[in-house]
């Protein structure tokens, strides 16, 4: 079945667009033969007027109907009902004021004065009526694409929210999941077992440390967005306890304290920090440093790459928080890998 594209790029079979365009002719003959029946009955009798009727009002109704794709280039370019509604409603009326004036004005002097040979002095006074009647159908039409361009965009931001929601709960389920594992918890009381028989006073900062780090993640309960030094102080406890396990294998380089107005998305870092536990080799011969800089709109995650060989995963979080990133950014997640380094640029909420 053939295919073609319209102005905005929408792929339609030509079977739909048969049946789309015979909807119009069939629609615009049928209000045609309406109206003539209202202004002059006896007309419906007449061959010769059903014939000029019907061509006049496929005419006009295929001029007025095709305002159904100016309309969507416009919707696609510059119409957007949830940021901007007064805007875009300025813009839709204005538009369809001037393609209506167009489009009857001009339908009506190709009819009558070219094809009916009537005398042009006499144009507005014998149709002046009829063209205002017109203009008034028209906008009857253009009132359906207003309103359900309207309720299309709304349905789809509830859609957006509900699900932003979810992926939100998801990212906070996996992440609290993934730390009270039994794996997680007896790596970190191995770690502190072995520091009150070397360090007390480290034993006990180690314990604060872990508590204070289930603690933050419990407070960020139904927050969508919290400010990057909050995120930050998370990352830095979990890396904390990271040095701990991991000792000299493992080296860090952290940004300095700073006041920043940027947010960012809950537990989005500290989810990209313990994937580059989960998924390399870190032991003395494979030392892992990892190195996270604030930059002017993103965040840049470093990590030397040493792939473990039956690393699992399957992808959904960093699939998830890419898509509630590029909702509030319009930006996505960039990853950068080579033979031995790992980057990930994090984007940036500017409020």
């Amino acid at each position: 079945m053939s295919i073609y594209k319209d102005i905005n790029g929408h792929k339609h079979s030509k079977r739909t667009i048969f049946f789309t365009f015979l909807w119009f002719g069939l629609s615009s003959i049928l209000i045609g033969v309406i109206f003539m029946g209202l202004a002059c009955p006896s007309c419906l009798l007449r061959p010769k007027a059903l014939f000029y009727n019907g061509g006049y009002s496929l005419l006009l109704g295929y001029s007025l109907f095709s305002f159904g794709f100016v309309f969507n280039w416009l919707e696609s370019k510059y119409v957007d009902w949830i940021k901007f509604p007064v805007k875009s409603l300025l813009i839709v009326l204005l538009s369809s004021t001037v393609y209506c004036t167009i489009a009857i004005i001009g339908v009506n002097w190709f009819w009558h004065i070219i094809v009916r040979d009537i005398p042009s002095d006499r144009f507005w006074e014998y149709f002046g009526a009829t063209m205002w009647i017109e203009f008034g159908i028209f906008y009857f039409i253009a009132l359906w694409f207003y309103a359900r361009s309207f309720f299309m965009a709304w349905r789809q931001e509830v859609e957006d929210r509900e699900k932003l929601k979810r992926q939100a709960l998801q990212l906070q389920y996996e992440s609290l999941k993934t730390q009270v594992n039994p794996h997680f918890l007896f790596n970190s009381l191995n770690a502190l077992t072995t520091l009150i028989e070397m360090d007390v006073a480290s034993a006990k900062t180690f314990t604060n440390e872990l508590s204070g780090f289930y603690r933050d993640i419990l407070q960020l309960k139904n927050k969508e967005i919290i400010p990057l030094k909050e995120e930050i102080n998370i990352v830095k406890r979990y890396i904390y306890l990271q040095k701990i396990r991991f000792g000299d294998s493992f080296s860090y380089q952290l940004p300095e304290d700073r006041e920043s107005d940027q947010m960012v998305l809950p537990l989005s870092l500290q989810m990209l920090c313990e994937n580059v536990f989960k998924h390399n080799v870190i032991s003395s011969s494979k030392k892992l440093h990892l190195s996270i800089e604030i930059l002017e709109n993103e965040v840049l995650m470093t990590n030397t790459y040493y792939p473990k060989v039956n690393s699992s995963d399957s992808g959904m979080g960093l699939k998830n928080l890419n898509e509630r990133i590029k909702y509030l950014t319009n930006k996505e997640l960039t990853i950068i890998q080579s033979d031995k380094l790992f980057s990930i640029h994090l984007p940036l909420i500017s409020l």
